[in-house]
This record gives C-alpha cells, sequence and structure tokens, in this order.
C-alpha cells in the first residue's frame, strides 16, 4: 500500500499545473503545497471508498484525518529522501547554473 500510496504521489504532482521539478535530473524538492494538493486528492479518494463501502465519519474525524494524511506522507516523502518545500520559498532545482 505505501509504494502504491508513494507512487500515485508522484503521478499527481507530476500533473500538477505548478512547475515540477523534473526528477530525471535527480532534484528531490518539492512544493508543499503540490503535496497538499496530492494528500487531498489521496484522501478523498479514501473517503470515497469508503463512502462505497456504507461507511460514514463525522465531519471533525474527516478534518483531523485529512491533516494527518498529509503530516504523514510529508514524512514519508521526507523519509524517502525529498526535501519539502514551503511556499513562499523558490525550489534550488529552478535556478538555473
Amino acid at each position: 500500500m505505501r509504494v502504491v500510496s508513494i507512487g500515485l504521489v508522484f503521478a499527481v504532482l507530476g500533473l500538477s499545473a505548478a512547475s515540477t521539478p523534473s526528477f530525471a535530473s535527480g532534484c528531490r524538492q518539492l512544493l508543499e503545497s503540490d503535496v497538499k494538493i496530492a494528500s487531498m486528492r489521496l484522501y478523498a479518494d479514501m473517503l470515497a471508498n469508503a463512502a462505497r463501502r456504507g461507511w460514514n465519519y463525522a465531519p471533525e474525524w474527516i478534518v483531523s484525518g485529512s491533516k494527518r494524511h498529509f503530516d504523514e506522507l510529508k514524512l514519508r516523502l521526507i523519509d524517502l529522501g525529498y526535501e519539502i518545500v514551503p511556499v513562499g520559498r523558490r525550489l534550488q532545482c529552478d535556478i538555473e547554473g
């Protein structure tokens, strides 16, 4: 499951409209906003699957679960060697020369 989640994150990040780093060039930086979007999409898919099974969650559980999912995803990416760059800071991979 973990490998699938990481693969989905990279697929979502690759489809992001924002300028994403080139993984082929060895860039190991990701914008926090891109990771947040990927996390929200993955979490929404998880909730949709749960709803199809008849599971219902209180709104406060959904909010806390979304935050926890984002935090855990960031930690997994950091464990894999990626740097999560806060919004407002420029990716070093974008700087030429």
